[in-house]
């Protein structure tokens, strides 16, 4: 990816594919990247799911998976899936580096024209994305947003915290910027993502809001975790994420100012 010194200064050009090029696979090409850390209950069907949906709304299309540092049977998984499946392969990391760094090798690993990032949870139903493609005729980012979450009290207030700040400090008025995106890479490309935690999704809006990206919402389902443990939500990492916001609203600042 290129340096973010560019952000100010490169036009964003949207990508030559319209709906005239596009044949009834929808995409030209597509990368789903799957972040996975302890995820052996729910990795293989997520991935064979994606791999379905992917050949219907796709004419060519890869799956990235991304193993950060897993200690269960998420690599063996993993890799069986890749053997298997020709449009699998697997990126490993051999520490936990956290959701940022497995979402920045993801995008780095991308090669198709489009890319989104799938958790591997199984939360999120696969088959939605093939109503993320229309909306790309006139944006650069879909933004998928989740309804009937049935969420804890306490999720409930984080996420409020979250999306104020982010009206407050960036001026992004996204109903879900934590969930499911179905990217132009020509966007990607501008960004270097500099955040390791979870305040990463909230940086990839904002400097793709910088450099001009159009963006559209879609609804869609959430589905009940099976498998696994949610991490996202401590408390700690909740600070976390408002701190790197606060981090990304200086630098924004600095960077702006020079």
């Amino acid at each position: 990816m290129t340096t973010e010194g560019t952000e100010a200064t490169a036009p964003v050009t949207p990508s030559s594919t319209s709906a005239r090029d596009r044949s009834a696979h929808g995409l030209p090409g597509l990368s789903i990247v799957i972040p996975a850390y302890n995820e052996e209950g729910s990795l293989e069907l997520v991935v064979r799911q994606a791999d379905q949906i992917a050949s219907r709304i796709a004419r060519v299309h890869e799956i990235v998976v991304i193993d950060d540092g897993s200690r269960d049977r998420t690599p063996a998984i993993a890799d069986a899936l890749a053997d298997e499946l020709e449009s699998v392969r697997v990126v490993r990391h051999p520490l936990n580096l956290g959701f940022g760094a497995a979402q920045k090798s993801g995008f780095g690993s991308a090669q198709q024209p489009f890319v989104t990032l799938v958790p591997a949870d199984g939360q999120f139903e696969v088959a939605d994305l093939a109503r993320f493609v229309p909306l790309l005729d006139g944006a650069d980012v879909v933004v998928g947003y989740r309804v009937n979450r049935g969420d804890r009290l306490h999720r409930r207030i984080n996420t409020r915290i979250f999306r104020a700040v982010m009206r407050l400090l960036f001026g992004v008025r996204l109903r879900d910027i934590n969930w499911v995106k179905l990217f132009r890479r020509s966007i990607l490309e501008g960004i270097e993502i500099e955040f390791d935690g979870i305040g990463v999704d909230a940086e990839v809006v904002v400097k793709a809001a910088r450099r001009g990206a159009r963006f559209a919402e879609l609804e869609v389902s959430y589905l009940a975790r099976q498998t696994g443990v949610s991490t996202g939500d401590k408390p700690l990492n909740v600070l976390i994420t408002i701190a790197e916001l606060l981090i990304l609203f200086w630098r924004t600042r600095i960077r702006r100012s020079r």
